[in-house]
């Protein structure tokens, strides 16, 4: 009998609709249309127009379609359906949105600054103290294992008498990344530096380096080489030029403290341990505004080779600078 009741009820309740309706299929092939109210593990309780609430045995179905539009349903087998609990019909989802598209880093890279330095050095028997103005720039190219970088740097001051300061100097520099941290370096220098009396200079370098930490807060790396040294020194009128075989050391640290502030070090040694020319540097590199940084430096500058009245060459200077990073 209740079989009977079941198929009279689907007959009168199959039909097509605008509207969502819940469906019911039963494994002898019928089918009821409605409103699923709640299910437990025994029964399904549904809803009709005509009839209202009936309750169905869960082992007298096959399929419980749950619909979501005039287009179509979501169809989950019965025995899928979690026991005892009620089911909320769900809700047509939209098309997801394509994930937007990474914007791969650029390969390109550098940065132009200004700078005013005072300046103190020993070229006579007497020490001298004075400002002078530097304008920069670098370059950066970097790849997958391999970048190169560009450099150049002009520094100029004078006074009512003479000028006092005037340096031009190009570097390039190729890296190339090998395992395990290793890293070879080929720099080509060329500079004017007539505060040591030299006219051109030439200076050719191949390294082997190690990037000891290479993290995003703390970078420090060392390298060591050999280059071959051209220079022209211009003293009294007479010029002279000397080319040898150097050594060449260089160490670098990147320290960022805060994200706005990166202490940096850097050490070059050019030369053997009676001739030699060496540069230090140390400082605070500070962000101010988007890519604008403000930069507190200390250089020290020594040059064994050239001497003016029995005196190496030695400069230090307090340096400021302001940065444009692209």
């Amino acid at each position: 009998m209740r079989k009977q009741i079941l198929q009279i009820l689907a007959a009168l309740f199959v039909t097509t609709t605008v509207f969502a309706q819940d469906t019911i299929v039963f494994k002898n092939g019928d089918v009821l249309t409605g409103k699923i109210i709640k299910q437990d593990a025994e029964h399904v309780h549904f809803e009709t127009d005509s009839f209202g609430s009936i309750s169905l045995n869960r082992p007298d179905i096959a399929e419980v379609r749950i619909g979501i539009s005039e287009t179509g349903g979501v169809f989950i087998p019965a025995k899928a359906i979690p026991p005892q609990e009620a089911i909320d019909v769900p809700q047509p989802s939209l098309p997801a949105d394509p994930p937007p598209e990474q914007q791969k880093p650029s390969q390109w890279s550098g940065l132009a600054g200004l700078q005013i330095a005072m300046r103190e050095n020993s070229t006579t028997t007497k020490e001298d103290k004075y400002q002078t103005y530097r304008i920069y720039g670098h370059v950066n190219w970097k790849g997958e294992k391999n970048s190169l970088n560009w450099k150049w740097t002009y520094r100029y001051s004078e006074d009512e008498t003479r000028v006092r300061d005037d340096f031009f100097n190009v570097t390039q520099k190729y890296n190339h990344v090998l395992k395990n941290g290793y890293y070879a370096e080929a720099k080509t220098v060329y500079q004017q530096d007539y505060n040591r009396n030299i006219d051109n200079e030439y200076l050719q370098t191949a390294e082997i380096g190690k990037k000891w930490f290479n993290r995003p807060k703390l970078k420090f790396s060392t390298s060591i080489g050999g280059g071959y040294h051209v220079y022209e020194r211009n003293l009294s009128g007479v010029s002279t030029t000397t080319s040898q075989p150097k050594f060449i050391f260089d160490e670098s640290i990147e320290w960022t403290l805060i994200n706005s502030l990166t202490l940096f070090q850097k050490y070059t040694h050019l030369g053997d341990l009676d001739n030699f020319q060496f540069i230090f540097s140390s400082g605070l590199e500070n962000k101010l505004i988007r890519d604008v940084f403000l930069r507190l430096e200390y250089r020290l500058d020594r040059d064994t080779e050239t001497i003016n009245d029995d005196k190496s060459y030695y400069d230090r200077a307090l340096l400021t600078s302001i940065l444009y990073k692209f």
